[in-house]
């Protein structure tokens, strides 16, 4: 029998993980799907490191006999979501109400972040998230990217662009970053 390993990263959002804990609970609970909800809290005064979180979750749900996984934000409660076993991964965060009157939250073709299953094994093959993203965002970009390189079947489509002649930049994951204006005071 399959067994799911919710794995949710989390820091001082202690409502939102009282809110999300019951309804995933209940959720899973009557769509009858065996699971362990792994909450991995980030305490320190470091930057969120959302990749880690879930990677440290992941070697939990493994010891706790999941052979899939499911890496989840807090702030993502499922509506009409299938967490039923699949052999490669699969993005569920597509269709997202933005708030109670039911408004669609538009999100990209390639988004891979907020709700992804993974089969543990090809998760391992994919060698995880990668640990160096400190902040907010890329290291769910940094996983698509590996997995098509490594050809990962998944179940985005994909659009091929068409080459031009001009300068790009190229992120190659190991040394290349972006800087970006803090626009937030608090």
């Amino acid at each position: 029998m399959n067994k799911l390993g919710v794995i949710v990263p989390h820091r001082h959002r202690w409502e939102h993980l009282a809110i999300f804990k019951r309804h995933i609970i209940n959720y899973l609970d009557n769509k009858k799907i065996p699971f362990e909800l792994i909450i991995v809290n980030q305490d320190d005064g470091k930057q969120f490191n959302r990749g880690m979180l879930l990677n440290i979750g992941f070697k939990y749900a493994k010891r706790l006999g999941c052979n899939y996984v499911v890496f989840h934000d807090i702030d993502l409660l499922p509506i009409d979501v299938d967490y039923g076993y699949s052999d490669f991964p699969v993005h569920l965060a597509k269709d997202i109400v933005e708030d109670e009157t039911g408004n669609p939250k538009k999100t990209f073709e390639q988004y891979f972040g907020g709700v992804t299953i993974f089969p543990v094994e090809e998760f391992r093959r994919m060698n995880g998230y990668s640990n160096r993203y400190w902040g907010w965002g890329f290291e769910d970009d940094d996983l698509l990217l590996r997995c098509v390189r490594n050809g990962c079947q998944t179940d985005l489509g994909f659009i091929k662009n068409s080459k031009r002649k001009f300068t790009a930049l190229y992120f190659n994951g190991i040394n290349s970053y972006v800087e970006i204006k803090n626009n937030f005071s608090l």
